[in-house]
């Protein structure tokens, strides 16, 4: 693994306008599949307004993001609704968790439309090195066993040359998915972005990173796919056949949806938590990535802290959180890592804020660390 550089983290806010939540809601059944009807309706209704963020955020720079599996698995978090933040990290916390909704919430449209294609190519691959292939649209002559090492599946589509007469063909496919969705509503200008974030993972290949103009701090996404957890093992989703067509399978029956908010926002976590009580959901993770620290900033965390509230969760949901090493080291760094990733219990988190414990990020991510 390459020596890490402190660097500067990740994700969101900005306040975003309001667009009322149409009711209308299915009640809850066992892992039940949602309809194409519904998968547009939610990603649309959900939404507000989107947001500026100062990167491209491609993939995560979250290199600790398997130190908290080992927490995760100890909780009784299965079968809930998991609720994360920005592109593919998210996928490995939800094979983990394993809920039975997942929600994908992120101020930037660009992290929808990714999700999007992430889901039209994920849909419509059988194996991991098939949904590899046409990420980075390299189209190796031979096809390796299902099983075979994660290492070796990008290391047998990396020898391969990228093939723009293969990246046209598979970026067709996603359009066919995507049109398959018209309650979508996506606009010409979305598809077009689309088709420039497809674009990007094709010319970069496996190297692509975080942030293409600060490229030298963060991970490769195949350095991001190989991180190991504390035990030195390989858990990224991509690592199994099992954990990948968990995923997919999740996908197909449209349980993983994307939508576009600001945490601090006026109405979007408030119509999640309406639907969630409308089902008799409830929260079981909630992944954050570093967004506090840019709420603490522009002085919204009182309101994003009031947007929790609104969300339905119990005495096991817990948050999980990114810490960006740059200036002050956090105590729980683990070698030379960027990040460090943190699990927290949710009603503990609201009860210590309103007590008045937190007045900045560091007493957030610091709260259970010593």
């Amino acid at each position: 693994m390459l020596t890490r550089v402190l660097a500067l983290a990740l994700l969101l806010p900005a306040a975003v306008s309001s667009v009322f939540l149409a009711c209308a809601t299915p009640s809850r059944s066992e892992h039940d599949s949602i309809d194409d009807a519904e998968f547009s309706r939610l990603t649309r209704a959900l939404s507000e307004d989107g947001g500026y963020f100062w990167s491209n955020n491609y993939i995560s720079n979250e290199t600790s993001y398997l130190h908290v599996l080992d927490e995760i698995d100890a909780l009784p978090l299965r079968d809930g609704v998991y609720l994360g933040v920005g592109p593919n990290q998210n996928f490995t916390y939800i094979a983990a968790i394993q809920p039975r909704l997942a929600f994908i919430m992120d101020i930037r449209r660009q992290n929808l439309l990714q999700h999007l294609l992430f889901k039209a190519l994920i849909t419509r691959s059988e194996t991991r090195e098939d949904y590899l292939s046409r990420l980075v649209a390299r189209r190796p002559p031979t096809s390796l066993p299902p099983d075979a090492p994660i290492v070796e599946i990008l290391d047998h589509i990396e020898q391969t040359p990228a093939d723009a007469a293969f990246f046209e063909e598979k970026l067709a496919e996603v359009r066919e998915s995507l049109s398959q969705l018209p309650g979508l509503g996506l606009s010409a200008q979305d598809l077009e972005d689309i088709h420039l974030i497809y674009r990007e993972f094709y010319r970069q290949g496996f190297n692509i990173k975080y942030d293409s103009w600060r490229s030298f701090f963060f991970p490769s996404l195949k350095e991001f796919v190989l991180e190991t957890d504390l035990h030195g093992e390989q858990r990224n989703w991509l690592a199994k056949e099992e954990t990948f067509s968990y995923i997919r399978q999740m996908q197909r029956e449209h349980r993983i949806i994307p939508f576009v908010g600001d945490f601090a926002g006026p109405e979007a976590l408030g119509r999640l938590g309406r639907y969630l009580d409308s089902r008799g959901e409830t929260i079981s993770a909630f992944y954050l990535s570093n967004v506090e620290f840019y709420l603490f900033r522009q002085r919204k965390w009182p309101t994003f802290v009031a947007n929790v509230r609104k969300l339905p969760t119990n005495d096991s949901s817990v948050f999980i959180r990114a810490y960006a090493n740059l200036h002050r080291p956090h105590p729980r760094m683990v070698e030379d890592h960027i990040t460090v990733s943190l699990v927290q219990n949710i009603h503990s988190f609201l009860r210590e804020a309103r007590e008045g414990r937190y007045q900045s990020f560091w007493d957030v991510v610091t709260a259970d660390a010593f």
